[in-house]
């Protein structure tokens, strides 16, 4: 086992979210995520498999969890007959056990394009199917998004979904930076400053263009990688800015994502933001219909049915920006499947679902077969079963959040923008995702659905904190209380830090 520099930067901010408690954590955890280049540890005895800054936070947040008994009691009831959480645990369990089982099962009868590892590189390599470190990793990856799942989820039920929110609107600023630093070291033939985040022994396509436009990656390892998270970020502070969440210049950090989007040249962004755009239309007009709308909504509307076209006719007007755009589209989506690329994960989906009909529709086993579709690798991997679980899954958590009626206020305004971030990620994955972990951020977002979707716990107004520590560190002297404003989130804002039985403030 090799731990990297920033695995043990990470480690040290670990042990400190332990003392801290989850309301720090949280941060930890989103931020964390954004380091899709970068591996905490690398693990030669795995064929150099990483492990990426998320997974290995997690390490540090779920035991931050098992050492406060009331968070560890409000996660596991998220977990419960017949929410949504109950099909996700399902789902990750059967996982599993098709990681363990099936490549021993049906070892020998199918070919399948899986990954291949060494310490230097990673590949797809066409090989007859049987079991890999790939069907351990993915297990354990699996494992975490649950593990993820459940702790957003019970630290939300405890009155945390606004901490939570807040995180992610940082984390969506930081993604922003990482975008303009990728532009500004590439233009300055600087890339190097951020190698310490580039460590991991995946392919860096740090350095691609298409059409003169230079392919935005950020803090991930190509353009695809960042184009989804940021499609989920943007589509999370988008819904927040529509319903008015009380934060500062959200409609400028969802604009910039939106530039970020554009100038990441990913076809899965372009083709998954045109599906969440449209579904964030359809909500807008079904408030105007409904007589609630808010100028916000009015001014969506009217820059998806106005402001666009006009622009788009406005450009046609300049041939030299014209055919730029033109070539940059003709690039990244008329012609894509004509590509090398394109040619390539087609052969991939092709022969997955060839080994699906070979393994009698019960697929592979988890990390046995890579695709480039998330609901063609379901069905390669986790067969019909477990594909039927997943959307079963799906559809309770949006059926859960739609149904509960919890009145206008900040609950309903984030478990919205969770539940739409969500269906955002699992668009995007559809399109080209090559495995069925959604990753940490999808169990993010997906927890804090479930979170608003299930309620509050009894007698939870505000961020409770998890209940008392196993150990707990010397508290400073003075005066403290809870936090107990129920209305509103100034009082959130200036917490000093939290333990105990409650979010607390020095006095």
């Amino acid at each position: 086992m090799t731990i990297e520099p920033i695995g043990i930067l990470l480690a040290l901010a670990g042990i400190y979210t332990m003392a801290a408690g989850l309301s720090v954590g949280v941060y930890f955890l989103c931020m964390c995520t954004l380091l899709g280049a970068a591996a905490a540890l690398i693990l030669p005895s795995l064929g150099g498999a990483n492990i990426q800054p998320s997974h290995f936070a997690l390490v540090f947040i779920t035991a931050a969890v098992a050492l406060r008994p009331k968070t560890l009691a409000a996660s596991l009831s998220c977990l419960s007959y017949p929410g949504p959480g109950f099909w996700f645990t399902l789902f990750t369990l059967y996982s599993v056990l098709t990681a363990l089982f099936l490549p021993r099962i049906f070892a020998g009868a199918t070919i399948v394009y899986s990954l291949a590892r060494n310490n230097e590189m990673h590949r797809i390599l066409s090989t007859p199917l049987s079991p890999s470190t790939s069907n351990l990793t993915q297990a354990i990856y699996m494992l975490g998004s649950f593990c993820c799942f459940a702790i957003v989820a019970g630290f939300g039920r405890l009155g945390g979904m606004a901490i939570v929110a807040r995180a992610l609107i940082a984390t969506s600023a930081v993604c922003i930076f990482f975008a303009v630093a990728d532009v500004a070291t590439y233009s300055t033939n600087s890339s190097d400053l951020l190698s310490i985040i580039r460590n991991a022994n995946y392919r860096m396509l740090n350095d691609g263009d298409i059409e003169g436009f230079k392919r935005i990656v950020g803090s991930f390892p190509e353009a695809g990688a960042f184009g989804y998270t940021a499609l989920a970020l943007f589509t999370f502070v988008l819904m927040l800015g529509l319903e008015s969440f009380p934060a500062r210049f959200l409609g400028a950090l969802a604009s910039a994502l939106a530039v970020a989007l554009v100038l990441c040249t990913s076809t899965t962004a372009y083709a998954a933001s045109a599906v969440t755009t449209l579904i964030v239309l359809i909500f807008c007009i079904a408030r105007i219909l409904r007589n609630n709308a808010t100028s916000r909504h009015l001014i969506y509307v009217a820059v998806c049915l106005f402001a666009l076209p006009l622009l788009v006719m406005t450009v046609m007007l300049i041939p030299a920006v014209w055919e730029n755009i033109s070539n940059l589209v003709h690039a990244t989506v008329t012609t894509k499947l004509e590509s090398q690329s394109g040619e390539e994960r087609m052969r991939w989906n092709a022969q997955a679902l060839n080994s699906l009909l070979e393994t009698n529709g019960m697929g592979a086993g988890v990390g046995s077969i890579r695709a480039s579709s998330f609901v063609v690798a379901l069905l390669a991997n986790v067969g019909i079963l477990g594909t039927i679980i997943f959307f079963i899954f799906l559809l309770s958590l949006v059926r859960s959040v739609l149904r509960r009626n919890a009145g206008p206020g900040v609950q309903q305004t984030v478990g919205f923008a969770a539940m739409l971030s969500s269906i955002a990620q699992v668009t995007a994955a559809s399109i080209s995702a090559g495995a069925i972990d959604l990753g940490p951020l999808f169990a993010i977002t997906a927890g804090l659905a479930a979170a608003y979707a299930l309620g509050p716990l009894s007698g939870q107004k505000q961020a409770t904190d998890e209940g008392s520590p196993l150990f707990a560190l010397p508290q400073p002297r003075g005066s403290f209380r809870p936090n107990v404003a129920i209305n509103g989130l100034s009082n959130l804002r200036r917490e000093a830090f939290a333990s105990g039985n409650g979010v607390y403030r020095h006095e």
